[in-house]
């Protein structure tokens, strides 16, 4: 990945975050009336961090296969701290259930979700762009 497509990348998680941080306090019938928009914030959020992990991996030689396992490997290789890496994979399975429908949509689990989602996204951010480990 290019340095100028990975800092986008980096910038466009911010961006996303700033659309899902008004919802962090959000009641559930706000996020009844918005959980489309929701659920496609957790998808992108997932979607994104994931494809820097990816890339900075591919450095080191693995190639996971799945956004959970993306996460998981990264945990194990020291880029993000496993802590994180471990409420990522949750977020990662959430994605999943939005995306593919594996089961139906609990909008309350959706709502509680929201700010740990919201304060580990950031967090993640914060992780790349310190270069901690």
């Amino acid at each position: 990945m290019a340095p100028d497509v990975y800092l986008r990348k980096l910038i466009y998680l911010h961006q996303l975050l700033a659309d899902l941080e008004p919802y962090r306090q959000a009641t559930f019938a706000e996020v009844e009336a918005e959980h489309y928009k929701l659920e496609r914030l957790i998808e992108l959020l997932v979607m994104t961090a994931s494809d820097l992990l990816r890339h900075l991996l591919a450095g080191r030689g693995l190639t996971p296969v799945t956004y959970r396992d993306t996460f998981y490997q990264a945990g194990e290789q020291g880029i993000i701290p496993p802590d994180l890496a471990e409420r990522l994979q949750k977020a990662a399975g959430m994605r999943n259930i939005l995306v593919h429908l594996y089961e139906s949509i609990d909008l309350e689990i959706l709502h509680t979700s929201l700010a740990p989602a919201y304060e580990d996204f950031a967090r993640f951010v914060e992780v790349l762009e310190s270069g901690e480990d």
